[in-house]
């Protein structure tokens, strides 16, 4: 409310509890109390592990290590046809091997290094024969170690790791929509529980209201039955004190149900010694340049500038998937072989390698380029969903300033009939009517004029109070995103 209209506020309308429940302390026990925003909550928390998880799994060293046993039999026959010589050689060999293999991608660049090392052990039992006789070898043992580090940097596709990193990039988006998500969701709640809030204290102020002028009307009958008043004005005057006790017990019944509604949702506080109150005197703060704030602070905006920027990441991964390979690649090998037969032998060899690896499918991939088209028109998409919101979110609120405006208008205006009939014009037609030169009727009426200036007066400051969180609420002002 406007401060020219809050310095007209009328007695009826304030509360005197010194345990009145505000509505600031009102939305701080919705967010302290209520559930349903721990279990959004633990959504957001999923997306977060989600999140980390995924970029945890990226960069994560994998190890895997394999082993093997086993036993080979195998004869060979050998011929020399020019020395006149005919070898036959038997092998059983018992063969243990271990190998193993480290690899980590790096997230920044996208490159892998790969660490692999092999060992094994072979036992061989051995038989070889020639035309001059007969020769063994026994249990030799052969030693092998293999260990190779490579390390391969994309260069076209993949390149700075923009398809790997994809899943990673899309998470992070996914955890800022969340985040949104439950912001707006506690908004919607406080709004719709704002109203059940204001809807008490309607229905309060009016009773207050009905009270009053039932507790008038009874002392006019009273005064009416002293003077020895006739039956007509005293029968007429109690079928009026009948009417309000019946709008006094509908009124009573609508409390009941918001009072029962609100005391699930507020717990163990008891409204009967804490009763609501709200601040008549408030006013929302309007903004000027409604198209600048929106752009910067209105989540559902954010939202779909959050859905733009998953789509460009789906582009630039379709995009580049679209390129040939082409990878960098640097390696460096050991190799050291040990062993026994007739005679003891061994051997070690390194290598180093740099070499470039180029390959592309010519004829495509069909399912990528389905994907590119699909978020490429996706894209325009967004930006005429953006413009639709963003237009549906100004014209809301400039229609609710709009009405905030006329309801000061309003408020001003009940305000000064309010004034001019506490001047005495009802209690005057009381006095005539006593002194004998009014009708009985005539003061019910004024008195009903009066009551429904009240009520309407209640009705018209509730109205532009909802309005007001509407306001906020379509400017995402009542919950401030955490």
């Amino acid at each position: 409310m406007h401060k020219t209209t809050a310095k007209f506020l009328i007695p009826f309308l304030l509360s005197t509890s010194v345990g009145a429940l505000t509505e600031p302390e009102f939305v701080q026990s919705l967010l302290d109390n209520h559930a349903f925003f721990e279990k959004e909550q633990i959504n957001l928390i999923i997306k977060k592990i989600e999140m980390d998880g995924d970029k945890a799994n990226y960069g994560d060293w994998t190890w895997d290590v394999s082993g093997e046993i086993g036993r080979i039999e195998k004869d060979k026959v050998k011929r020399n046809y020019t020395y006149s010589a005919d070898y036959a050689r038997s092998t059983s060999q018992d063969v243990k091997k271990i190998s193993t293999d480290f690899t980590k991608k790096f997230f920044d660049n996208g490159s892998e290094l790969n660490i692999s090392y092999d060992k094994s052990l072979p036992i061989k039992d051995e038989a070889m024969h020639d035309k001059n006789g007969y020769q063994t070898d026994k249990n030799t043992t052969e030693y092998l170690d293999d260990l190779e580090i490579s390390w391969t940097l994309p260069l076209l596709k993949n390149r700075g790791g923009v398809i790997d990193q994809k899943t990673y990039d899309l998470s992070v988006l996914d955890y800022k929509d969340e985040k949104l998500v439950l912001a707006e969701i506690k908004e919607d709640f406080i709004e719709s529980k704002l109203m059940i809030f204001l809807d008490w204290v309607n229905y309060n102020a009016q009773i207050k209201i009905i009270k009053n002028r039932l507790e008038l009307s009874k002392q006019m009958l009273e005064t009416l039955k002293n003077k020895g008043k006739n039956k007509i004005s005293i029968l007429t005057l109690q079928r009026s004190i009948n009417k309000t006790q019946r709008l006094l017990l509908d009124l009573e019944s609508k409390l009941k149900a918001e009072q029962n509604t609100l005391s699930i949702l507020l717990g163990n506080i008891d409204l009967d010694k804490n009763p609501l109150k709200i601040d008549w005197g408030i006013q929302p703060k309007l903004v000027d340049n409604l198209s600048n704030y929106c752009e910067k602070y209105i989540r559902d905006i954010q939202r779909i500038e959050i859905e733009k920027l998953k789509n460009k990441r789906y582009i630039e991964s379709y995009k580049n998937s679209q390129l040939a390979d082409f990878d960098f690649t640097i390696t460096a090998l050991r190799d050291d072989n040990k062993g026994n037969y007739s005679t003891y032998s061994d051997s070690s060899e390194t290598q180093y390698e740099a070499k470039f690896e180029f390959s592309y499918p010519l004829t495509g991939s069909v399912s990528n380029q389905v994907y590119l088209d699909k978020y490429r028109l996706k894209r325009r998409q967004l930006e005429l969903k953006h413009k639709d919101k963003f237009d549906d979110i100004l014209s809301d609120a400039q229609k609710l300033t709009t009405e905030l405006k006329q309801g000061v208008k309003q408020l001003s205006l009940h305000q000064t009939q309010i004034k001019e009939g506490e001047a005495g014009d009802t209690q005057s037609e009381l006095q005539n009517f006593l002194e004998g030169s009014g009708n009985i009727r005539f003061v019910i009426n004024e008195q009903d004029d009066h009551q429904e200036l009240l009520i309407d007066h209640v009705q018209a400051s509730i109205d532009y109070h909802k309005n007001r969180i509407k306001y906020d609420s379509l400017l995402d002002r009542l919950f401030v995103n955490n």
